[in-house]
């Protein structure tokens, strides 16, 4: 019991905190690490091993539940099994959808749990504002991953992205989705099947909506509720 007290203790002095550190782990892999694999051209395994530790470390200081670790592993099985399935050396293989897979289970259950991190009840700090883009980010890697799925079902859905396991993929997909998250929309990647352009329809929505509604108002709040203390 007193371990248990102990990490309570510790949860509630470090859980704000920690969605700061997972928002600057992700845009490091988002911005940095992900570019650097694309030039290289080299997949870095043990990196993406790493990440997955870390991620699941950052989600049980959040969540303080051992049911968010399920998902973790299961990310890591896949992970590991997407190593055996890559030695085979064939680029358009089903397990394009195993790196899909692993993609949306990482992203939705960091998105679930930051999410319910983010608005659960107490004072909206700095912390759960950068809690907030966080969360922005993670809603690009969920679409990234659903394009994978259109792109392996449908070959050709998007042009001038080739859906194929290849150190460029993630930055390819992740680029695509964040122009179009934030309606940037370059043309040099366009959806052709129905499917890929209803998704991309539904990301620029999600992208228009965030930053003016739960962004701007968790920023409000917590500019009322500075003010109220500085009173």
């Amino acid at each position: 019991m007193k371990h248990k007290e102990k990490f309570l203790a510790f949860r509630a002095k470090y859980s704000d905190p920690t969605l700061s550190v997972m928002a600057v782990l992700l845009a490091l892999m988002i911005f940095v690490l992900t570019p650097i694999q694309a030039t290289v051209g080299i997949v870095f395994l043990p990196l993406g091993a790493i990440m997955v530790i870390v991620m699941g470390i950052g989600l049980f200081i959040l969540a303080a539940r051992w049911i968010v670790l399920i998902p973790i592993a299961l990310a890591a099985v896949m992970h590991f099994a997407l190593g055996f399935l890559r030695a085979e050396n064939d680029p358009i293989h089903p397990h394009i959808y195993l790196l899909a897979s692993l993609w949306l289970t990482l992203s939705a259950t960091f998105a679930i749990v930051v999410a319910r991190a983010v608005f659960a009840d107490g004072p909206v700090t700095t912390h759960r504002i950068v809690g907030a883009i966080l969360l922005y980010l993670l809603v690009a890697l969920i679409f990234a991953s659903l394009y994978l799925f259109v792109g392996a079902a449908f070959p050709g859905a998007f042009d001038n992205l080739v859906i194929a396991d290849r150190p460029q993929l993630g930055a390819d997909v992740i680029y695509f989705s964040l122009t179009t998250l934030t309606s940037v929309g370059y043309g040099d990647v366009v959806p052709i099947h129905p499917i890929a352009r209803s998704l991309c329809n539904l990301e620029s929505i999600c992208g228009q909506l965030f930053p003016a509604i739960l962004l701007a108002r968790l920023v409000s709040l917590h500019v009322a509720e500075t003010t109220e203390e500085s009173d």
